[in-house]
């Protein structure tokens, strides 16, 4: 893990996709990154409020399948098929995402799930490799929302936000879901489109989750910066920050995302007499790390629908 460093000098394009510090799970996250473009290490976590299914523990129980495929159910490669890892198995998807793919044919089904299993697997240490493997889960499965989805989180690591905001508006188009919103608002901004951005927050929000009113706050709070609104990022940021019951690895992010954006602003005194604070947070924060993930206390369940309409205002 890199040290921390306070520098006078920020780049004037902070990421939004996630937390520096990446560990090796595969829920997903927003929010500011000190330092470092939109590139990082690991732009976002994968999911959150629910997990991806081969990052759970599975219960032992009898495949479902007669083959065990570590190696792909077809005879022999298809043209531009990326060969599968060793190792996947049918059995490593969730039940929903089983249900999702039965609409294709058994040996269909059990070759999209491979390469949809295979892109997770890879995004950490081949990302160009997982991107293939989500390519061909999609391309072969485009009326499925989870290789969409796969899809959409592999181009948007990739930071290919063009690929990924189409795929992202597809996947909402099939599942209705408002948790893509702070990816679809983020995707924006990697284009340069920061006021669209804060219109899709604005237009969205209601009907969003608590916690993805949460990510919400802090790809808002980034729009605004790259808008040079530093003033309105510091408000939605700290606003957030006071927020009862938030969790800590949140809280974290937020003081993050206010560092950032004192530099921006030229208060380099404001931002350096923020690392104490936020180094400390970062030591309780991430040996807990299992512990805290998804946490959302029942004052954030019952988050103010108006909280971002009145940040907007």
């Amino acid at each position: 893990m890199e040290e921390r460093k306070s520098e006078g000098k920020k780049p004037a394009r902070q990421s939004f996709g996630g937390q520096k510090h990446s560990g090796p799970k595969p829920p997903r996250k927003f929010g500011a990154q000190k330092g470092g473009g939109r590139g990082g290490k690991k732009p976002f976590n994968k999911d959150f409020g629910k997990k991806r299914p081969h990052s759970l523990p599975q219960e032992k129980k009898e495949p479902d399948r007669l083959r065990y495929p570590s190696q792909n159910p077809y005879d022999r490669l298809r043209p531009k098929e990326p060969a599968l890892p060793k190792g996947l198995s049918w059995d490593m998807l969730s039940s929903s995402d089983k249900d999702a793919l039965r609409s294709l044919s058994r040996e269909h089904a059990e070759n999209v799930g491979l390469h949809i299993l295979a892109a997770y697997e890879l995004e950490g240490e081949d990302l160009p490799l997982a991107l293939e493997h989500a390519k061909w889960a999609a391309s072969n499965a485009s009326r499925i929302d989870i290789a969409r989805e796969c899809l959409a989180l592999m181009a948007y690591r990739s930071q290919d936000f063009k690929t990924a905001l189409k795929e992202f508006l597809t996947v909402r188009r099939l599942n209705g879901e408002s948790d893509w919103i702070p990816f679809i608002a983020d995707c924006y901004r990697g284009l340069g489109e920061s006021q669209k951005a804060i219109e899709t927050i604005r237009k969205e929000s209601p009907d969003a989750s608590a916690e993805s009113k949460l990510e919400m706050m802090l790809v808002m709070a980034g729009a605004f910066a790259d808008l040079k609104d530093t003033e309105r990022a510091l408000k939605i940021i700290r606003s957030m920050k006071a927020l009862p019951g938030l969790p800590l690895s949140y809280k974290l992010r937020a003081c993050e995302a206010e560092q950032t954006f004192l530099f921006m602003a030229g208060k380099k005194k404001e931002a350096d007499a923020m690392e104490k604070e936020i180094e400390d947070m970062e030591s309780k924060v991430f040996p807990e790390e299992e512990e805290e993930e998804g946490l959302v206390d029942f004052d954030l369940e019952n988050l103010d629908e108006r909280v971002i309409e009145d940040l907007l205002s």
